[in-house]
C-alpha cells in the first residue's frame, strides 16, 4: 500500500483531527477524500502542471502617497504589497486571481460543510434503501424529507461559493 505523507501547521492538523475522530481517524478520512476526488469522470480530472518558481524580479518606483494607497489596498484584501501587486498581475494577464483570505476562508467552510452535507446524505440514501426492505422499521417519509433538506442546504452552500467567487473576481477587474 502507498504511503503519503504532509506537514500541516498545527491548527489545521486539530481542525482536521477533530473532523477525522468522526470518520475512523486521520487515515480513513484522508483515503475516503482522495477516493472522491478520484471518482470524477477522466475529461474532468485535470492533471495540474508544477508549480514555477518566482525567479525574476520587478522594480517599481512609487510615490509616498502610491505606497500608503498600495498598502491600504492589500490590507483591505488580507493581503502583502508583493502579493497584492502580483494577484493583480496574474489577474491581468491570464484573467485569475487568488481569493483574498476572507474569501478563502469561507469557501473552506463551505467545502467542509458540503462535505459533512454529502456523507449525511449518502446516510440518508442508504436508510432509504433499507426503508424498502421488509421489516423495514425506519419511515420512508422522514428520510426523503432528511433527502430534501440536505439538497436546500447544499444549494445555500453553492450560492454562497458563487457569491465569494465572484466578488473576487470583480475587485480585480479593471478597464483596459
Amino acid at each position: 500500500m502507498a504511503f503519503f505523507g504532509l506537514r500541516l501547521p498545527d491548527d489545521l492538523a486539530a481542525r482536521f483531527d477533530a473532523m477525522a475522530a468522526s470518520h475512523g481517524g486521520r487515515s480513513a478520512l484522508l483515503r475516503g477524500l482522495v477516493d472522491q476526488a478520484l471518482r470524477r469522470p477522466d475529461d474532468e480530472v485535470t492533471v495540474p502542471s508544477p508549480r514555477e518558481r518566482t525567479t525574476a524580479r520587478v522594480e517599481i518606483r512609487l510615490t509616498a502617497t502610491d505606497v500608503k494607497r498600495l498598502d491600504a489596498a492589500a490590507d483591505e484584501r488580507g493581503l502583502k504589497r508583493t502579493e497584492w501587486i502580483v494577484a493583480l498581475l496574474r489577474r491581468r494577464l491570464y484573467g485569475k486571481s487568488p481569493p483574498p483570505r476572507a474569501d478563502r476562508l469561507a469557501i473552506s467552510q463551505s467545502w467542509r460543510e458540503l462535505n459533512r452535507i454529502g456523507i449525511n446524505l449518502n446516510q440518508a440514501v442508504h436508510a432509504l434503501n433499507a426503508a424498502t426492505m421488509v421489516d423495514s422499521r425506519l419511515d420512508l417519509a422522514r428520510e426523503a424529507a432528511r433527502v430534501a433538506s440536505f439538497n436546500t442546504e447544499v444549494q445555500g452552500q453553492l450560492r454562497a461559493l458563487g457569491k465569494a467567487l465572484a466578488g473576487d473576481t470583480s475587485y480585480w477587474d479593471t478597464p483596459s
